[in-house]
């Protein structure tokens, strides 16, 4: 089940997008709720964590505008899709700021949106199942994928969690830990303080990984299991 909000002041631009979601739900076959609001207050007071999957915001309301809105609920929720349906173009930009996934602009077509639900929908079922932890960090609780972890750096007794947003998540654990729980996951010790996501490995040269834009350092007693390991999944031979 895909779950949507609508955020929505025009009675009547809220009935298009509500009833393109269905239709799309009813020519897809993908398994859709709907729950809409039209007050940005009403929906801060009962949103929670993954109360929604994809979120649509009109930007111009009452009281409290769709920007505002999304950069509370992303305070809250690292992970839901927002998309800004709006007549007014120039939010794009500020629209980066919340991580908005995309912008619809009114008056809605049904064929764009089809496309956009579509891709949507293509990534949320990649993301299910996608290996996903829970990190206790100096902010409380984050889920983190695994697919998004570039690589874990161990410096003193916390472990940093280096994402593909370029965010460094800290918190209070042990990189042998992640390692065992990450070890089907793809991911290896290049050396006692790096684990990293193969998925991510760039390339390989003498004693350093390229992870992402970092040059890991790999350590002598680690290379032949982490270069078996980076052989395994690319396929072919490392040296």
């Amino acid at each position: 089940m895909i779950k949507t909000i609508i955020l929505e002041d025009e009675p009547e631009a809220m009935a298009t997008l509500k009833g393109y979601i269905e239709k799309f739900a009813q020519e897809s076959g993908q398994a859709v709720s709907v729950e809409c609001y039209s007050d940005a207050v009403k929906l801060l007071e009962s949103y929670s964590p993954e109360k929604a999957d994809i979120l649509f915001f009109d930007i111009q309301m009452p009281t409290i505008d769709g920007m505002r809105a999304a950069k509370k609920i992303r305070e809250r929720d690292e992970n839901v899709i927002i998309i800004f349906v709006t007549n007014l173009a120039q939010y794009a930009v500020e629209g980066y700021a919340v991580q908005a996934y995309d912008f619809i602009l009114k008056p809605v077509r049904y064929t764009g949106f089809k496309m956009k639900m579509t891709r949507i929908c293509n990534r949320l079922e990649y993301k299910r199942d996608d290996y996903a932890f829970n990190i206790n960090g100096k902010d409380g609780m984050r889920r983190v994928f695994a697919s998004d972890v570039l690589y874990m750096e161990v410096i003193n007794h916390d472990v940093i969690i280096h994402t593909a947003d370029n965010d460094e998540i800290k918190t209070r654990s042990t990189l042998s830990s992640f390692a065992k729980d990450l070890e089907s996951k793809h991911f290896a010790l290049c050396n006692s303080c790096y684990l990293v996501n193969l998925k991510h490995v760039r390339g390989i040269k003498g004693e350093y990984v390229t992870v992402g834009k970092d040059q890991l350092r790999i350590s002598q007693p680690k290379r032949k299991a982490f270069l078996q390991e980076v052989a395994s999944y690319f396929g072919g031979s490392v040296k």
